[in-house]
């Protein structure tokens, strides 16, 4: 499968932009005296609901990380089967070239 590198190119500045936002968001540690902090079971159980959904999702994505690592490398790994196959292909005609060189320049 090819890489889309249009679609990450193109998309690249948003994803840095909510990924900082994101690092931010998670520096800041709510302190028992914020309204945000919960006071009852509720509210708790609501967050450690969100967070697990959080949790479910980066390991989705990284998950699909690891699937494009893993098709990334194997195209490094054809290209480079195909770049060996090229440089034999170069060595075999600069040879055929010299060894006709050699042939008109002997006749």
């Amino acid at each position: 499968m090819a890489v889309p590198w249009t679609h990450i190119i193109r998309w690249a500045p948003e994803l840095i932009t909510i990924s900082r936002e994101l690092l931010g968001r998670t520096k800041t540690i709510p302190s028992p005296a914020d309204p945000v902090h919960p006071t009852d079971n509720r509210e708790l159980l609501a967050r450690i609901v969100a967070l697990e959904e959080n949790e479910r999702r980066q390991a989705e994505l990284v998950e699909r990380m690891a699937e494009q690592q893993a098709e990334l490398a194997q195209a490094v790994v054809a290209l480079h089967r195909n770049e060996r196959r090229l440089i034999g292909a170069v060595v075999v005609l600069a040879v055929a070239l010299v060894a006709l060189a050699a042939w008109v320049a002997l006749r």
